[in-house]
């Protein structure tokens, strides 16, 4: 099983990613939500510099946010600077598309996104939206080598992991994002993704570390309400009550811009010891492998570990101790 990592963009992420590589991880992942994050292909421009054998990719971009060309184009770049490393997830949407007030794109439109990106990363001409269109990138660029690059699809439920089987070289999932959500028989072609802090020895999970930590995927539950793991608790019922009382003209601005990266002043008071270990894989070190060694044994493909909070550096280290994970 491969481990890699996903970051929320940030102008620091490069670092991260030059970290991350020396401790072992395979692969380096960042968000695209353009509406709070940094921009994922300028970060990953600078990490593909710093870095010659990690692999790189955005998760996820969305057909809506980003018009195919554009995408292919960025791909094409982000090969070029970082040949053979490259891997790019496509997706509905969650927040990029929540937080310009838009509904996530359809399956078909994934479908169809997919299968255009690699008929223009291979070099050929498409009818899109009315008109043809290809890359046309000469050799001054440095962008004339043409070929695709694997595409895997996001997916948390059973119309994606469809999608994913007729279109997609991977599929990217996290079994906490939807009730209709597991590892099934295809897991061999599945990397998920896991989020939490690993604990010292006696650490409060309630503390101010493990909150700055993991609480983020916590209060994401809370955004996710009925779908979610934290689904009844007074906690979500809380905050429930509390969005519902904001403008609802500009709610999913307030509701998604902590997304997986840090917890809103709102939130604080609704994130405890107890709802951490209820919503997040937060755990001591030999559970945390026991834990681990059961993903395993699942038989999935790789696993994408998400730090969070203040010391990315820490979190790396300590997942990657955990994982043992060998340093290059």
């Amino acid at each position: 099983m491969e481990i890699g990592v996903i970051f929320p963009a940030t102008a620091t992420t490069p670092d991260h990613v030059e970290l991350a590589e020396h401790l072992g991880y395979s692969h380096a992942f960042v968000f695209d939500s353009p509406s709070f994050l940094a921009d994922p292909w300028m970060v990953l421009a600078l990490a593909a510099q710093r870095t010659s054998k990690i692999t790189l990719g955005v998760s996820v971009l969305t057909p809506r946010l980003r018009h195919v060309v554009a995408t292919a184009g960025a791909v094409a770049t982000l090969r070029a600077l970082a040949p053979g490393r490259v891997v790019i997830v496509v997706g509905t949407g969650f927040t990029s598309q929540l937080m310009i007030g838009k509904s996530p794109a359809t399956w078909r439109e994934v479908e169809s996104y997919v299968t255009a990106l690699r008929s223009l990363l291979n070099g050929e001409e498409i009818e899109w939206d009315g008109s043809v269109i290809g890359l046309k990138h000469g050799a001054l660029t440095g962008l004339d080598g043409l070929g695709s690059v694997p595409i895997w699809v996001a997916a948390h439920g059973p119309k994606g992991y469809a999608v994913g089987e007729r279109v997609a070289d991977g599929i990217l999932t996290n079994v906490s994002h939807g009730s209709q959500n597991s590892i099934g028989a295809d897991a061999g072609r599945l990397f998920v993704q896991f989020n939490g802090t690993v604990l010292e020895p006696g650490e409060d999970p309630g503390s101010d570390r493990v909150i700055d930590a993991a609480g983020a995927t916590a209060a994401f539950q809370l955004h996710i309400g009925g779908d979610g793991v934290a689904v009844a608790t007074p906690e979500w019922r809380e905050y429930e009550r509390q969005i519902h009382a904001i403008d609802e003209r500009r709610r999913h601005l307030e509701t998604h811009r902590g997304h997986l990266i840090e917890v809103l002043p709102m939130e604080r008071p609704l994130i405890n010891g107890p709802l951490i270990l209820k919503t997040t894989e937060t755990r001591e070190a030999p559970e945390m492998r026991a834990r681990l060694e059961e993903v395993r044994e699942s038989g999935v493909a790789g696993l994408l570990y998400g730090p969070q909070g203040h010391d990315i550096a820490r979190e790396l280290r300590a997942f990657a101790d955990v994982a043992q994970l060998r340093a290059r």
